[in-house]
């Protein structure tokens, strides 16, 4: 699967008899080591678990191997206290399975220095290597240099999918 386009603001999930609202939305795409994520914030915890499952789908066939991801946020790209424990955790499972490099993409982002701040606290101990960038050429060129094979015609896939919301 080359993309995975997920509006999530308005998916309500049934939790103990009450209704939660997911909110945030993503796009994935695989784009060989890479796997590159546009994602529209702010998140709750339930847009982080829809997240992982859709994102767990598109690696799947890179575990084992070592891949890393770009991350590029847009809009209000916070996280809520649960959201972020959570997503956390998920990112510490994947480490063994391949994930090593992830870059943030900020540009887009309406504030920068706290998504920054939080995604430190995300990915701080982890044993996964990670910077922020404004641009995601930048992005593709330290994964690069890192080692990783990133498809281009992917990339622009991505970005023309992206540009298409």
């Amino acid at each position: 699967m080359l993309f995975k386009y997920v509006p999530i603001l308005r998916i309500s999930i049934l939790f103990g008899g009450c209704m939660k609202y997911a909110h945030g939305e993503f796009i994935i795409t695989r784009c060989g080591d890479a796997v590159v994520t546009q994602a529209y914030g702010p998140w709750n915890k339930e847009c982080v678990e829809h997240f992982v499952t859709e994102y767990r789908t598109i690696v799947e066939e890179l575990f084992g191997k070592v891949w890393c991801s770009i991350v590029c946020v847009a809009g209000e790209s916070l996280l809520i206290p649960d959201a972020e424990i959570l997503l956390r955790a998920r990112i510490e499972a994947m480490h063994p399975l391949g994930l090593t490099h992830i870059a943030v993409v900020l540009r887009d982002s309406t504030a920068k220095a706290t998504t920054k701040a939080q995604l430190k606290r995300v990915y701080s101990g982890l044993n996964i290597e990670f910077t922020f960038v404004e641009a995601i050429e930048e992005a593709v060129s330290w994964a690069e240099q890192g080692g990783f094979t990133i498809n281009s015609k992917n990339i622009s896939s991505h970005l023309e999918k992206v540009a298409s919301k």
